[in-house]
């Protein structure tokens, strides 16, 4: 280790902090629209953001450049300075991206350490933020260098600012004392608490700046209510696009999306319209439409004849089911659906689930099962070396991502058919398969992906579609490819617009 209290030591230590303060001072001076303006994007073309930017872009940003230069220590006279903004956008208009630009000028441009929170539904939509910044500093290594990249961090250790990537499944919000905090998405945040959390550390220190970006959402909430107080108070940007302004947003994209999803759906990702409910999965009629009357209930299979028996396991609250199917053609025909309901004093065993797999392996020879790989995983350990067992992960993003789309183009183009009173459980209402099918939501998660979901009363349940879903899926597997969708723009002006 060198000596820096020698002549030369001491030289070289001059040198280093002329370094440092010629490379804080570079942008110290450069306010941030002139830092936006020599941005390249990340894109292979090597656009400016100067010459590809769109009017409701700079607006957004240059509300809060006034709050950001104080923040960053820049003494402003002359007119209030907002501290808080509310960003509204439909899906694939550029909200992380443009975020990206504001945080590396203040990482980068602070006379003193700053610490930063951005904050989202889940780990993944978090790190969208930390992936923008990444990104960005590879395509401008001149002007983004001082920024390093960890885990779930980004940080300038010239200054020691940093920004914390941080998410609502992690409990690390409350104590914070941040400058400046980013909430991503915060319509598809389930729960308020870390709102509650995050607001309140925003108001501990006076120059912090809020900045919430987000989709439109569902219902008139607490999102609504945040929606609507920055809409209505003097002290927050407000802004919010009514349908799509990006010109890589192309007409055939928005008509292939708008035939896929549900009309509420589609209105509130593309549209940025709030909804007074989550889209319905399936119409009742829909659902009738393919029942086939000529089919019945099968307790033995044909002979030759490829089957997929999946199960749904639940032990108290919700059903099991256990479902076998074949496929004919392009339609996927449902043999059979056995499903037991628990009550308080008989939950449903985990022996029912062996008992169902040994009989339907004994009645449908040429079979394969799907079970889930978490909560069956002791019987497939104990069966899978006498059937041929395949796991799937229920609770996969992706997975019910698939199956979501699949099943459903399955049912509106009637390639689905079961036998009259398919899954019918004996009550006083009716409930079978469905009247299940019809009262599903599907859902829109903050990473893009859509599912299924039922309403949370206790009285509906999403068993039996799930079960049916994982089989067809399984059956149509090598049509995968073709029936995924990602709810994302195509990236036909880069990846820096896409989210």
């Amino acid at each position: 280790m060198k000596n820096l209290s020698s002549t030369s030591g001491k030289k070289q230590r001059l040198s280093l902090l002329n370094l440092i303060q010629t490379a804080r001072s570079k942008f110290r001076k450069v306010p941030p629209c002139e830092f936006r303006n020599q941005i390249l994007l990340p894109v292979e073309q090597g656009m400016s953001f100067q010459d590809e930017r769109l009017s409701w872009q700079e607006d957004d940003l240059a509300a809060l450049d006034r709050a950001w230069e104080e923040l960053a220590g820049h003494r402003r006279r002359g007119k209030k300075t907002i501290r808080r903004a509310y960003v509204e956008r439909p899906r694939g208009h550029s909200k992380t991206s443009d975020m990206a630009l504001q945080i590396a000028w203040i990482l980068l441009a602070s006379k003193r350490p700053l610490i930063g929170l951005a904050a989202a539904a889940d780990r993944d939509q978090a790190n969208f933020i930390h992936d923008s910044l990444h990104r960005l500093a590879n395509a401008n290594p001149e002007l983004l260098q001082n920024l390093k990249f960890v885990q779930h961090e980004v940080r300038n250790p010239l200054s020691g600012s940093r920004l914390e990537v941080i998410s609502s499944d992690v409990k690390s919000s409350y104590g914070a004392l941040p400058d400046f905090v980013v909430c991503d998405e915060l319509s598809h945040w389930e729960k308020p608490d870390m709102w509650y959390s995050l607001l309140s550390s925003a108001a501990k220190k006076p120059n912090c700046v809020l900045t919430i970006l987000t989709n439109a959402g569902v219902g008139r909430g607490w999102q609504w209510e945040i929606r609507e107080h920055a809409r209505q108070d003097s002290s927050w940007y407000f802004s919010s696009l009514d349908g799509p302004h990006a010109p890589w947003i192309t007409d055939d994209w928005l008509a292939e999306q708008k035939a896929l999803l549900p009309e509420p759906v589609f209105e509130r990702l593309w549209m940025n319209r709030w909804q007074h409910s989550d889209g319905n999965f399936v119409t009742l009629a829909e659902a009738e439409a393919c029942r086939n009357e000529e089919l019945s209930y099968q307790i033995d299979g044909q002979p030759g004849q490829l089957y997929v028996a999946t199960i749904d396991y639940a032990e108290k609250r919700d059903f099991t089911v256990g479902c076998v199917c074949h496929r004919e053609g392009e339609t996927v025909v449902v043999d059979r659906m056995d499903v037991v309901k628990p009550t308080s004093s008989q939950p449903t065993q985990i022996s029912w689930v062996e008992d169902w797999i040994e009989d339907i392996a004994s009645r449908f020879h040429r079979v394969r099962f799907v079970v889930d790989e978490y909560q069956l995983l002791s019987t497939i350990q104990q069966l899978e070396n006498r059937y041929p067992i395949e796991r799937f992960a229920f609770q996969s993003g992706q997975g019910n991502q698939k199956l979501a789309v699949q099943l459903r183009q399955l049912l509106l183009h009637r390639k689905l058919q079961w036998y009259p009173g398919c899954g019918t459980v004996p009550g006083i209402h009716r409930d079978d398969l469905e009247t299940e099918l019809s009262s599903l939501l599907l859902r829109h998660s903050s990473s893009g992906r859509v599912r299924i979901d039922h309403i949370q009363d206790g009285q509906h349940h999403d068993d039996r579609a799930f079960a049916l879903g994982v089989a067809c899926l399984a059956l149509t597997e090598d049509h995968a490819a073709s029936a995924e969708m990602i709810v994302t723009p195509p990236a036909i002006n880069g990846a820096f617009y896409l989210r």
